[in-house]
């Protein structure tokens, strides 16, 4: 064997840990490594690797200084918290309150919602006395998620919080997934109570599959038993869930909340769930059964919907947009807007938070002049407001169609919003960019006018920060062909465009021809295959599956699953030939290597 000096072994999967080789020489024979590693090991020479491109995600898990793995043997031996470091891979990073893909996220108004939040800041300071459970209800737009987090944030500086869980609308969200949420509420209360920290890791390191058993007994093993560890009842009890409805079925979100009684009903724990939904007759039976109504107490939105509180969230805003814009505001008059303007947008909001928060987006973006872009909103309104009723759409939908239309390239628009609506995650800008093969700077440059719908990072923010729709409502309209034709996204269609992004990626880089971008290659390393699994077959498609740097760089599980598909789909004589050459590939294949030598 070769010198390996200055080499090491490369966690390309999920860059958990590198293992320094730079004291392994030259043996008279070869030899493999001794210890069985993950098929996605490679052996780079460090000059290889692009530095300077790489980027690790603010939220990766990083195990403590006492934790150690043992590498010498056959087997690894699991010291310190690498129990937590394993968790770490089956939880929903995205979903907390503070995390990087939610950012910048929702919060109320501080002049609104007074009477809203006295009650529940009321409720978080006698929860372990009283109800156990407080559900805040209410329409699309009502401000929930908003609420949600000023309730996080509050609760966090306070020292009550112990998880928060954002759902988030979209079968292809991973926030969407409900067999996520307590293995995160697990790890996130092992970061809030020390001494939940041991035992968990424990629990886990006696039994690494309990994060792929039934959710009954990973509240077992995760939530329960390392309770009973604790001597004293914990200060962090309160666990945000918020949007509850965009769990993936209707049968899990009634099982979770039969979780949930079972945790304080049967176990007792000293804990308090906030959770917010929408008033959906399959949760209203839940929470309306004996068990709940004796359990919770609940605030339905509807019945604190004020436009008095719309009414001084729009003077607020739009002063702060005056104040921002003076120099594009010069020789607007005062008052501006006017008060029949500011009482149309009102009526428009239907007591609602939706349809003004996005006015005042778009209304407020660099792109254009605050004043002329009011302007074009309400001739928008007024027009459609006499327009015939059978064609008429709810006040947001018929925004949102004015704020897409303003686009000056449709087609290079719905190139970029279909894959937002189709990733499990969002990406960064740089990763976006790569994985839809547009030059640096297009992704900012064609949703310059999109702002209103699309959060965009600013060439100034960080380089991890996502690009992402934020407001579920407008991921529904663009899935939704009766409402939002000609912005119809059909998800097959770029589930099967991420697809091929993915192999692109992924051929370049065994290359190393395509600069290094941790997070894109994680995600396509994780993702490509469920995207896979939901994507409309073309013949652009099957001929990328054939790219064989592409095909020789692929693991078992990979491969049938690509089987699985191709199987699945209509039968062509040139599906036929992409399938022989995959199954030949699976035979040749055997188990998985125990790592890949660059020599």
């Amino acid at each position: 064997m070769k010198s390996l000096d200055a080499w090491r072994i490369f966690h390309t999967a999920d860059n958990r840990f590198k293992l320094s080789t730079d004291n392994l020489h030259n043996t008279a024979s070869s030899q493999q490594l001794q210890s069985t590693v993950d098929p996605y090991f490679l052996l780079l020479p460090m000059t290889f690797l692009p530095q300077s491109h790489q980027r690790s995600s603010p939220e990766a898990h990083t195990p403590s200084s006492g934790a150690q793995v043992d590498m010498s043997g056959s087997s690894n031996r699991y010291t310190g918290e690498d129990g937590l470091y394993i968790l770490h891979s089956a939880i929903a990073i995205g979903a907390s309150y503070d995390s990087i893909e939610r950012y910048p996220p929702p919060r109320c108004h501080p002049q609104t919602r007074k009477i809203v939040f006295e009650i529940i800041l009321s409720w978080t300071k006698n929860a372990l006395h009283g109800p156990r459970v407080m559900w805040v209800c209410g329409a699309a737009g009502s401000g929930k998620s908003a609420i949600s987090q000023t309730v996080s944030e509050y609760c966090a500086q306070s020292g009550q919080l112990g998880a928060t869980f954002f759902f988030s609308h979209g079968k292809s969200s991973d926030l969407g997934d409900g067999k996520l949420l307590f293995p995160t509420i697990a790890y996130k209360l092992a970061g809030a109570i020390p001494g939940l920290r041991a035992p968990l890791s424990r629990a886990i390191q006696t039994n690494t599959s309990i994060l792929t058993q039934s959710l009954e007994l990973q509240i077992q093993k995760l939530i329960v038993e390392p309770f009973s560890m604790i001597r004293h009842p914990p200060i962090p009890s309160l666990i945000v869930i918020d949007g509850l409805d965009a769990c993936d079925s209707a049968e899990m979100q009634h099982r979770i909340l039969t979780l949930i009684a079972q945790l304080l009903v049967v176990h007792r724990l000293p804990l308090c769930f906030f959770i917010t939904s929408r008033l959906l007759p399959h949760l209203e039976l839940t929470f309306d059964t004996p068990v709940y109504r004796k359990l919770s107490t609940r605030i339905p939105l509807d019945v604190f919907v004020s436009d008095n509180d719309v009414r001084t969230f729009l003077y607020a805003e739009f002063a702060a947009v005056r104040q921002v814009h003076q120099e594009a505001m010069r020789g607007i008059p005062h008052p501006w807007p006017s008060e029949d303007v500011i009482e149309l947008i009102v009526q428009k909001s239907e007591g609602q938070f939706l349809y003004p928060a996005t006015v005042l987006k778009y209304v407020d973006d660099n792109s254009g002049r605050p004043a002329e872009r009011l302007t074009e909103i309400v001739v928008a309104a007024v027009s459609a407001a006499d327009a015939e009723p059978s064609l008429s759409l709810s006040p947001t939908d018929q925004l949102c169609h004015h704020v897409l239309s303003t686009s000056s390239s449709p087609a290079a628009l719905m190139r970029i919003l279909g894959p937002l609506v189709a990733l499990f995650s969002p990406l960064p800008p740089r990763e976006l960019e790569v994985l839809l093969s547009l030059a640096p700077g297009g992704v900012s440059l064609i949703l310059r006018d999109m702002h209103a719908l699309v959060d965009v990072p600013s060439s100034s923010a960080s380089p991890l920060q996502r690009v992402r729709i934020p407001q579920p409502s407008t991921i529904e309209f663009l899935l939704d062909i009766h409402r939002s034709m000609p912005f119809w996204i059909e998800p097959g269609k770029y589930h099967a465009e991420i697809v091929r992004g993915c192999i692109r990626y992924i051929g370049e880089f065994m290359d190393l021809a395509m600069e290094h971008l941790d997070l894109l290659y994680q995600y396509t390393r994780r993702k490509w295959t469920r995207h896979l699994a939901l994507a409309t077959p073309s013949p652009e498609l099957l001929h990328d599956l054939c790219e064989l740097r592409f095909v020789y760089s692929r693991v078992p599980a990979e491969v049938r699953d690509v089987i699985t598909w191709l199987k699945s789909i209509p039968q062509t004589p040139m599906t036929q030939d992409v399938l022989e050459l995959w199954q030949g590939w699976l035979t040749q294949i055997g188990p998985p290597p125990t790592a890949f030598f660059v020599p």
